[in-house]
């Protein structure tokens, strides 16, 4: 396959620090190991690199991003993407004019269990949200004990447009302004997973879908109103 057509993404644990330096350096260690395992394969560029986890500080998150600032600026990967930042602390990224902004917030996301404004808030920051762990683990939400309602609402919508209760959970995922990341089993469930785009949710399916939504009662907003 040529490399062109590849998009390939690295990523760097490196939340344990306790002040800004140790992040820059942890960061900055977990730079250097992914291109020296990417270069065993021939690969000299990233097209993405993604920090897992913010730092435990402010400090530490602006410890961390530098590090991956200095990997964009020397040519080594063309864009930068976190994982697990709650706006506040995207915000800690974005603070200057300067600052290279992350393409993409990687969250848990999946239509039983979610912060129903945190894709907006992302998106006022310029930044694209992508669910990990879309389908909840095959519960379609966060506890078991509301795995079966969630799926018998998305089998019923699914029945009215010929798909799965797990391809109604993803369009739900696209619809709502997000993409996704899975893992698939076989060929079979990976075209079930990207044939998505044949359908579309009515207003009033994404309004009920909406209403199995656990996290507003477990959790609150996470986000709040004005994030």
């Amino acid at each position: 396959v040529p490399r062109e057509e590849l998009f390939i993404c690295g990523s760097v644990v490196s939340n344990r620090a306790v002040d800004e330096d140790t992040a820059y350096s942890f960061t900055q260690l977990g730079c250097r190991e992914n291109m020296e395992a990417f270069g065993t394969g021939g690969i000299t560029h990233l097209d993405m690199i993604m920090l897992d986890y913010p730092g435990p500080s402010d400090a530490c998150i602006r410890g961390q991003w530098r590090a991956f600032e200095e990997m964009q600026s020397a040519g080594l990967v063309r864009s930068l993407a976190v994982s697990n930042f709650r706006p506040a602390q995207l915000d800690v990224v974005c603070a200057t004019k300067k600052a290279a902004r992350p393409v993409v917030n990687q969250l848990p996301l999946c239509v039983g269990y979610h912060d129903s404004g945190v894709i907006a808030a992302n998106a006022r920051r310029g930044v694209h949200v992508q669910a990990w762990s879309p389908l909840g683990n095959g519960r379609l939400t966060r506890l078991s004990r509301d795995a079966a309602d969630a799926k018998e609402l998305c089998s019923e919508i699914g029945r009215r447009h010929g798909k799965t209760g797990f391809q109604v959970a993803l369009r739900w995922l696209t619809q709502a302004g997000a993409s996704f990341t899975v893992e698939a089993s076989s060929a079979e469930h990976f075209r079930d997973d990207v044939s998505l785009f044949d359908f579309e949710l009515s207003v009033e399916e994404m309004a009920a879908l909406e209403r199995i939504n656990k996290q507003p009662e477990l959790e609150g907003s996470v986000t709040g109103p004005n994030a």
